[in-house]
Formats: structure tokens, C-alpha cells, sequence
């Protein structure tokens, strides 16, 4: 291959890379960035995760597996402490490196990562990486050739070297994009946003939503949101209510994406008296609201009334913008 018919492939899985992170669900664009990746540097299986680097070996936080079964990753992490490619690929803030498995892994005690790469054809492994040189908070792709002759080309390590940034960004363009169709148009004035995963590394937040969030659940060490606060996050089915702000999360591809708004008396509403104010909204009466709830006229007529005084309304035409934020 040449380098000039290096740098048209290049330009072109770069073209599209951002396209489709704009384009593409936030579940298909990594299997679809890695194919796209394909055209322009061979491999057969693919991982591309997150996590942070510990004196014991890398903390995994995030995994997406690109033809990479179940059996393979048990088997992949019951030895990945012996892997020192991994250790050596961390040391600096950005590295790519290209290695055979039987070369890098020689010593005595790397006999189970030898026989795992034996084992499942996994011979010859690109791995890029990007690591914050303070938390050690590691973003990595890991390219697996399983072909014994065909060995990782310096032209190729380069290549991934140039092009990583690019699949990192475009990674993280999708989820932006993503969040931002989860908002949506109508709410986007009063929800301020972010996303973190399962233990608590933010990977993007605006400022606004720090300045909801932290008085009342300050960040951890590193900068991530307190453990207390994801276990909450994550077993709550609707918004989490606190002291001062509303949280919604949406759990997709291990990751939490969040939305926060400022605390409302529309959040003072029970359950009840939310369904009836929806009700209300929508121009039924009390007394057909009491017939389809099967409940009695007074009853819905005494939830009415404490929903106003909540509210601070006198009126029902002012009942859909508030409902709104509860949306």
C-alpha cells in the first residue's frame, strides 16, 4: 500500500466516523466504527473499553466486544493480569504498539496468557490507548488478529496511532448526539446534562449540571459522582428527587445518561394527584376524572384543590408548562 493510498483510505474512514456518529444509535456506532476501521487495517476481533489503571493491572469499567464471545472474554479476563502489553501500553499519556502474542508474553508466569492466545487464534494484537496522567482513567481499543503470518506492520501501527484520536472523538460525539435526542427540543431550556458510567467517571457534564448536582451529592475522589448516588441512580425506575434538583438517568451501552433540572413544586405532586393534574390538563372535569380513576367526585374534587395550593395556581391553563417538566 502506499502512503498516498494510505492517507485517501485514512481520510475517508475519518469522513465517515463523524458521520456516523451524528447518524448512528448510540448501541450500533462502535461495532459500525470498527467494521468502518476494518477497510483500512485487517483484524478479526475487537474490545474497546474504559478503565483505570491500579498497581494489580487495569480496573475495567467498560467493555464492547466486537466478535469477541462470552467464552473468550472469561477466558480473556481469568489471565489478563499477565498481560504485559497492557502494563507497558499505559505508561505513557497516548501509545499505540503492535506485538505477537508468542513474542510479548515469554515469562514463566505467562503461560496462561500464552495458551489463551493459542487457544483462541489470537495472535498478533494492536492496542491503542489514552490515559489522563492524574486519574489514570484509561480509554482503549484493543485489535486482535488471529492469521499466525500476518504480523502487525509498522505502517499499520502508525496508522492506528493517527486514527485513534478520531475513533475516541467520534465515540463520544455519538453519545453527545445521543443525550441530546434524549432531551429533546421542549426541554432542553431547563435540563442540563451528562454522562458517566457505572462507577461514577464522568465523561462529559455541563457546567450547569454540576451546578445542580454538587451541592447536594458532592463529587468523589477524581472527580465522580459519589457511589451512593449511582446505587441510587441505578435502582431508582423513575427520577431521583433531592433537596434542590431532579435527576433522570437512562442506562444504555453501561453507561448512565443523565439530565438535571432544578427542583419545582410540580415535583411536590404525589403520584395521585400527578395523574389527576394530567387529567385536568387535558380538559376533562372533575367529575369525569372520578369516573374513569374510580374514585369519588369529593375525593377528586379535595385532590384538585391540594394540587393547586402546591402548585401556587388558580387556574387549570396553567397546569401544562409546569406538568411539562415532569415529563
Amino acid at each position: 500500500m502506499t502512503p498516498q493510498s494510505d492517507l485517501s483510505i485514512f481520510s475517508r474512514i475519518v469522513l465517515d466516523l463523524y458521520r456516523a456518529a451524528q447518524e448512528l444509535p448510540v448501541d450500533r456506532f462502535q461495532d459500525a466504527a470498527l467494521e468502518r476501521l476494518k477497510t483500512g487495517l485487517h483484524f478479526d476481533a475487537a474490545i474497546w473499553g474504559t478503565g483505570t489503571m491500579r498497581p494489580a493491572g487495569i480496573d475495567v469499567h467498560s467493555l464492547h466486544r466486537h466478535r469477541f464471545p462470552d467464552d473468550m472474554m472469561e477466558a480473556f479476563l481469568r489471565v489478563k493480569e499477565q498481560d504485559s502489553a497492557a502494563h507497558r501500553v499505559t505508561q505513557q499519556p497516548r501509545m499505540t504498539i503492535g506485538f505477537s502474542a508468542a513474542e510479548e508474553f515469554t515469562r514463566e508466569d505467562q503461560e496462561g496468557i500464552r495458551q489463551f492466545a493459542r487457544d483462541y487464534s489470537q495472535h498478533h494484537c494492536f492496542v491503542t490507548t489514552d490515559v489522563h496522567p492524574v486519574t489514570r482513567f484509561v480509554h482503549w481499543i484493543s485489535l486482535f488478529r488471529s492469521d499466525p503470518a500476518r504480523r502487525c506492520q509498522e505502517h499499520e501501527i502508525h496508522f492506528l496511532s493517527e486514527l485513534a484520536p478520531h475513533l475516541m472523538q467520534s465515540l463520544a460525539i455519538n453519545r453527545l448526539v445521543h443525550l441530546d435526542r434524549m432531551l429533546g427540543d421542549a426541554a432542553r431550556d431547563c435540563w442540563s446534562v451528562a454522562i458517566a458510567d457505572d462507577r461514577g467517571v464522568l465523561y462529559h457534564a455541563d457546567a450547569r449540571f454540576l451546578e445542580l448536582v454538587l451541592p447536594e451529592w458532592p463529587l468523589a475522589e477524581h472527580e465522580r459522582l459519589p457511589p451512593g448516588l449511582v446505587r441510587q441512580l441505578l435502582a431508582q425506575e423513575g427520577p431521583l428527587t433531592g433537596r434542590s434538583c431532579v435527576l433522570h438517568c437512562s442506562l444504555q451501552q453501561g453507561l448512565l445518561f443523565l439530565k438535571a433540572r432544578a427542583r419545582h413544586d410540580v415535583d411536590a405532586l404525589s403520584a395521585r394527584e400527578l395523574v389527576v393534574a394530567q387529567l385536568l390538563a387535558a380538559g376533562m372535569t372533575h367529575k369525569q376524572i372520578a369516573k374513569q380513576l374510580d374514585r369519588s367526585p369529593e375525593t377528586v374534587r379535595s385532590q384538585i384543590k391540594s394540587i393547586f395550593e402546591k402548585l401556587q395556581i388558580n387556574n387549570v391553563t396553567l397546569l401544562p408548562p409546569l406538568l411539562a417538566l415532569r415529563q
